[in-house]
């Protein structure tokens, strides 16, 4: 077991994934922040090859968005950083086979001193309610809902390590995803992270950088070559900023309010308070994000914002005539938005681009769709032609602003009446 445990590791690491093997043994919590090329899935297989070798009985888990990604990639890659080991232990004529069993139905790996591997996709985290870890591993966590992140950290409780160990690799997103709010934004002393770009691999062919960048727009440099966070391919509200765009805006008093509000039973219904200024800017001050609650519901909780605000115009997604009409008999002031997807995204583009719409931070909902709203050629390709169609998903608050603005007209002086019309 003291040969085993003393095996250098079969091959040569980067100095940057040397950083984070030497960071296992100090944190708890490590992230990988790797552009493309940067050996992010190997290393994660040797973080938990050496562990599962180093502690008899032990579990780990090592997850991904689906199966596939699994199956092709990590599991692959996992296999064959065992064969560099076994090759090792071979050369160092010690019988000893390090697999001693391999289920591919349920994707378990099992070691010769009893550690296991559990290869599970991450797309439903009650299914790890049971699980007594000694660390897990996961691949791309910004594609993986951070529920995932906290139920595994709920399960680093197993009895066969004094150091559990939680390691995650992958590219980079947007600033408010949740991997950068724990690492960077609000990172605490058991967190770890480590950048690296592209080009910090000195192993890569001599024709591969080359030929990425010939092949990349600007937004796919910044993220998969030189691993920047906040900035990303598809992007399609680019001019929005948290710098420039958010900030503390919910005490302050306005010349008149609107609200926007999407419809949403099983996924989140949203309602937006936006301000409008003297200047005619637009200020979010308050959204309701909410699921599983019933248009009457929902209804009697604009109504008490109403008490507060007094909307002058509330604008709510045309299909959605329950709510509309329980919001009427409301008496709340209703209209019709403006569905046309193409010309809304156009406008609040056209406001971001030109300062003219700022949001509250405890707007969290609004702020994280916005930078994470994308077109779908963010998910394969990245060609500069694709036609370009919003991703159906996490937009309930992109789309109430975007009802919210059916009317307003920020270049044209209002005529507002305290009769509420304008």
């Amino acid at each position: 077991m003291t040969d085993i445990v003393n095996i250098s590791y079969p091959r040569v690491f980067l100095p940057v994934q040397k950083e984070v093997l030497d960071a296992c043994k100090k944190y708890k919590y490590i992230l990988y922040s790797g552009a493309y090329g940067a050996g992010k899935t190997i290393l994660l297989a040797h973080v938990v090859i050496q562990n599962c070798i180093m502690h008899p009985r032990s579990l780990w888990f090592f997850g991904s968005q689906t199966v596939p990604m699994l199956r092709d990639t990590i599991l692959r890659t996992f296999k064959e950083e065992v064969e560099l080991y076994q090759d090792c232990i071979n050369k160092a004529k010690l019988d000893i086979k390090l697999e001693k069993k391999f289920l591919p139905s349920i994707m378990t790996y099992k070691f010769f001193n009893d550690s296991e591997v559990l290869f599970r996709s991450c797309d439903e985290p009650s299914k790890f309610k049971s699980l007594n870890l000694e660390g897990f591993a996961i691949d791309e966590p910004v594609d993986i809902d951070e529920d995932v992140f906290l139920m595994l950290q709920g399960r680093l409780r197993g009895t066969h390590t004094k150091h559990h160990l939680g390691v995650l690799a992958g590219n980079p997103a947007g600033r408010t995803c949740w991997v950068y709010e724990k690492f960077f934004r609000r990172k605490k002393s058991e967190y770890f992270t480590v950048q690296t770009t592209t080009y910090d691999n000195i192993f890569l062919p001599p024709d591969y950088i080359p030929g990425l960048e010939q092949s990349y727009d600007e937004d796919y440099k910044r993220r998969y070559l030189y691993g920047k966070w906040g900035s990303f391919e598809g992007q399609i509200y680019k001019d929005f900023s948290y710098n420039k765009h958010v900030g503390d805006f919910n005490r302050q008093r306005y010349k008149y309010y609107i609200g926007g509000y999407d419809d949403g039973f099983r996924n989140p219904a949203c309602f937006l308070t936006i301000g409008v200024s003297s200047d005619n800017e637009l200020y979010i001050v308050d959204e309701l994000y909410k699921s599983d609650m019933t248009s009457t519901e929902i209804v009697e909780e604009v109504h008490e914002l109403d008490k507060r605000y007094s909307f002058t115009k509330i604008f709510a997604d045309p299909s959605a005539q329950n709510w509309i009409s329980v919001a009427r008999e409301k008496k709340l002031p209703v209209r019709d938005a403006n569905n046309d997807l193409n010309s809304g995204i156009s406008k609040l583009k056209n406001f971001f681009r030109n300062d003219i719409i700022f949001i509250d931070k405890r707007c969290k909902n609004l702020v994280k769709e916005l930078e994470s709203y994308r077109y779908e050629k963010d998910r394969g390709s990245v060609r500069k032609n694709d036609s370009e169609r919003p991703i159906k998903k996490d937009d309930h608050a992109c789309d109430a602003l975007r009802y919210a603005i059916t009317e307003f007209n920020p270049f044209k002086k209002p005529t507002y009446l305290a009769a509420g019309k304008w």
